[in-house]
């Protein structure tokens, strides 16, 4: 039997070199909704803040919906990144999805990199990159969801 780290460290007690730090256990989840609508064409290199996130909360999973973006092929069509900006103006737009495709029938993409994120250097914006093309879609609803403990 193998155990994954938190549970080792609970296994040993807890403290001193075992301790847990906090939000990783037992910790509520917080979770920040938000939609964007959609009224024209979005414009790659196009940022869309989605979330604000304090200093010190472990991100645990950004989800995007969306209507399909893109009457591209994979590899041709609208792709998104997930990235923070940091207060003190530090961006790393692809932080937690690195050019996700969001070509035909693509609806859905998760950050799939980094998880969990500590956010430090103040607040946290999480932010979307629109890249490679315009959006060809014109209408619709963008739904994101940012998952914190």
């Amino acid at each position: 039997m193998v155990k994954a780290a938190n549970v080792t460290k609970y296994d040993a007690g807890g403290t001193g070199d075992n301790v847990i730090s906090d939000g990783y256990i037992k910790s509520v989840e917080k979770v920040w909704i938000d939609s964007y609508a959609i009224t024209a064409a979005i414009p790659s290199d196009s940022v869309l803040d989605i979330a604000v996130i304090p200093e010190n909360k472990k991100i645990t999973s950004v989800e995007l919906f969306f209507p399909s973006l893109s009457t591209g092929a994979s590899a041709t069509g609208t792709t998104l990144s997930i990235g923070a900006r940091i207060a003190a103006g530090t961006t790393n737009s692809t932080l937690l999805l690195s050019a996700g495709e969001a070509s035909t029938g693509v609806l859905t993409l998760s950050a799939n990199q980094g998880i969990p994120y500590v956010t430090t250097g103040g607040v946290n914006v999480i932010t979307v990159l629109f890249d490679r093309i315009a959006t060809t879609t014109t209408a619709g609803t963008i739904t994101s969801i940012v998952r914190y403990t």
